[in-house]
């Protein structure tokens, strides 16, 4: 069996198209998640969206 030794992170937010440099916001809570990541050892694998209810997604953030 392969050891990919990944990692996960997952951002709640309610759904809003306010700027990421917006305090609270989606696009914010996002970006300073992909900005926390060591960019010399933690790549980025995938993305995905999931939609929790009428107004909540979630963002889950598979890294190595």
């Amino acid at each position: 069996m392969a050891d990919y030794n990944a990692n996960v992170k997952i951002v709640i937010n309610d759904i809003s198209a306010k700027a990421d440099s917006v305090s609270g916001s989606l696009a914010a809570d996002i970006k300073a998640a992909v900005n926390a990541l060591d960019s010399t050892s933690e790549a980025i694998i995938d993305i995905s969206v999931v939609k929790l209810d009428r107004s909540r997604v979630a963002y889950i953030i598979l890294y190595t």
